[in-house]
């Protein structure tokens, strides 16, 4: 059911053999999306895919280094891995023949991965779209249905640790995070350190996980970053009622809006040394907004600042939670 797990079995079967060359991974769980695109990405390079390039379209897009990318010929047998993201299926005019040149051109020496974020009933029925399914391999990163969490976080921990799940102690995680599969696989790292047992019941679980619903410092820089408003304000609330100091986590909110800055005038995430989980959030924070939006943020957080330390801010009332609040509800607010 896990999509690595469904990924890794397929890369397994292949093994000895040639990998399939062209793969479409559709939906926008953001751990499920991740972890296919890294186990393609680690069978390609033991392969001797050595060349990586990767490309981000959306609406009237200019396609034309995706089509150099495709057709280049690489002099010493290079053999390259091209990986292309559409965030939503408004791929523009020229996406549907961009779409054919990724077709064509995958084969023994370019592996491409599209990925397709967001998309509705009517995608389905595009050329395009039918398309890549057909000629494929179709990898689904759809969120995993709240019935179904409870057997994904077994077999997960049975993958982490060798570990066995008691049906109560599966049904308590997915109730605590709440679907959020990222906090999830935290709980679950931290659940096979902390329980050494073979077998894992609800009071180990009750012992050793968090209540997720009661909204850490984590939760919110999630919770930030996925522009959930309601989430990011209860949140918010919870931290200000356990008494929190803000300074001890705002860093990391302006560290994160900084970065969307500086990728924003060009720079690559890749650069700032974070992991892939989070250069994949920030990818979609920066994607819903605007450079001058972040600026206002980013200038909102050092009046939040300077409020928690008790410092006087023109035009504020004075309340450094209200204000933190207001300053990360613009980046849940849409895109002018």
């Amino acid at each position: 059911m896990a999509v690595r797990n469904s990924v890794d079995q397929l890369l397994k079967s292949k093994a000895g053999g040639a990998l399939p060359p062209l793969w479409f991974i559709l939906g926008d769980e953001p751990l499920l999306a991740i972890e296919a695109q890294d186990s393609i990405r680690r069978a390609a390079f033991a392969n001797g895919y050595t060349e990586r390039k990767s490309f981000s379209f959306e609406g009237n897009a200019d396609y034309s280094e995706l089509y150099e990318a495709l057709g280049d010929m690489s002099l010493f047998g290079e053999k390259s891995l091209i990986e292309v993201t559409f965030p939503r299926s408004t791929i523009g005019r020229n996406g549907p023949e961009a779409v054919k040149a990724m077709i064509k051109a995958a084969d023994e020496t370019k592996i491409v991965v599209v990925s397709l974020l967001q998309y509705d009933w009517t995608t389905e029925k595009k050329d395009w779209f039918i398309a890549l399914k057909n000629n494929a391999k179709l990898i689904s990163a759809e969120p995993i249905p709240r019935n179904w969490l409870p057997l994904w976080i077994t077999e997960r921990i049975q993958a982490v640790s060798g570990q066995a799940l008691s049906a109560e102690a599966a049904d308590f995680i997915a109730e605590k995070t709440e679907g959020n599969l990222l906090a999830t696989l935290q709980e679950i790292q931290k659940l096979t350190l902390l329980c050494q047992k073979p077998e894992i019941d609800l009071n180990d679980v009750i012992d050793a996980v968090s209540d997720v619903s009661r909204f850490d410092q984590e939760a919110l820089f999630i919770a930030f970053l996925e522009g959930d408003a309601g989430r990011v304000s209860k949140i918010i609330d919870s931290l200000e009622a356990e008494n929190i100091q803000i300074p001890s986590f705002l860093w990391r909110l302006s560290d994160d809006v900084r970065r969307m800055i500086l990728h924003k005038q060009g720079r690559k995430f890749s650069s700032f040394g974070i992991d892939s989980n989070h250069i994949f959030a920030l990818k979609k924070a920066a994607g819903r907004t605007t450079l001058k939006r972040l600026e206002l943020i980013l200038h909102r957080l050092s009046e939040v600042d300077r409020l928690s330390k008790g410092l006087f801010v023109e035009k504020s009332d004075g309340n450094a939670w209200q204000e933190l609040k207001a300053a990360c509800l613009l980046l849940a607010a849409k895109k002018r």
